[in-house]
């Protein structure tokens, strides 16, 4: 091979080279015209044929990928090209490719989403190479729109919304616990559902308001810090569905005795359900029973919270 063979072969390989420079700069910048300007005359890229039938489906393309945008389903991403095998034949050429699809994750971090191959002809015309035959293989990753599989970090983040679920629910159990304690009666039905039904011996009420009116027949402000009452949840098991929980656990109530020493008055359970609201965990029901000394409840689950125990 002559020096000035070498020489155009070299010079052939780095125009073809720029073409694919060329081609990730227009794809990433939306150049839909510049884009289709690397194919030949009778240049295809899938069913199209010719510059303008490659730009009219690359701009539809575009038009798919700019309103994903717009709704927060795709986020900027650039093409990369690696590992560029040129292989040159008189006015003909072959290009075999790595390319790579960077994109960002949630935390504005660089990812590669995806990575695949070309395999392309190319062609000599009027001087100028241009792209004959565009191929494309993923060879690993998803498309931009595609839903992507779970991952690790998503198991762990799944488990972490988990544990925060709990926690947040015990702290409901505490909360309105210390509301009753309180004579909070207001905040106790704040902890509930608009339609939220709390049931017990002394009757059932559905709502905020409903709920605080029943309880303040029964639940009358101290006389004094002395005569104050305590109620404890204990052995909280919570069983957690996405957005709504099941929870069962006890209560005891417990007051001062004559020696001043805590005395448990009263023992009972609850059997809860909750849904998680903007606000937070919200009971949608909540049904407390007396188990020591055994009391009849004096209530009959209806509505939904029926409907739930039958399903």
């Amino acid at each position: 091979m002559t020096d000035a063979t070498r020489l155009r072969e070299l010079e052939d390989k780095e125009a073809i080279r720029q073409i694919f420079a060329d081609y990730a700069r227009y794809l990433d910048g939306a150049d839909h015209v510049g884009y289709a300007s690397l194919f030949a005359r009778e240049g295809t890229f899938g069913g199209a044929v010719g510059p303008q039938a490659i730009a009219a489906e690359v701009a539809r393309y575009g038009e798919e990928a700019a309103e994903a945008r717009r709704q927060g389903l795709l986020n900027d991403a650039v093409h990369v090209m690696n590992n560029l095998d040129i292989r040159v034949s008189g006015d003909t050429a072959k290009a075999d490719i790595i390319w790579c699809h960077i994109t960002t994750d949630p935390d504005d971090a660089p990812v590669v989403l995806q990575m695949g191959r070309y395999d392309d002809d190319l062609v000599r015309e009027d001087g100028r190479w241009k792209i004959a035959c565009h191929r494309i293989e993923r060879l690993m990753g998803r498309a931009p729109l595609e839903t992507p599989a779970p991952t690790r970090l998503n198991q762990i983040e799944q488990r972490l919304q988990s544990v925060e679920d709990r926690e947040a629910i015990q702290r409901v159990f505490t909360d309105i616990s210390n509301c009753l304690d309180a004579r909070d009666l207001k905040g106790y039905g704040a902890f509930f559902t608009e339609d939220g039904e709390w049931s017990g011996i002394v009757g059932r009420a559905v709502g905020p308001a409903e709920i605080e009116t029943l309880l303040s027949q029964y639940c009358k402000p101290w006389e004094s810090e002395g005569h104050r009452t305590y109620h404890t949840t204990v052995d909280m098991v919570v069983d957690i569905d996405g957005d709504t929980a099941r929870a069962t656990s006890k209560w005891q109530h417990i007051i001062r005795g004559e020696r001043d020493e805590p005395v448990v008055w009263h023992l009972g359970h609850y059997d809860d359900r909750l849904r998680r609201t903007p606000d937070g965990w919200r009971f949608t029901r909540r049904a407390a029973y007396g188990d020591i000394p055994y009391i009849e409840p004096k209530f009959q689950l209806v509505g939904l919270a029926a409907a739930e125990d039958k399903s």
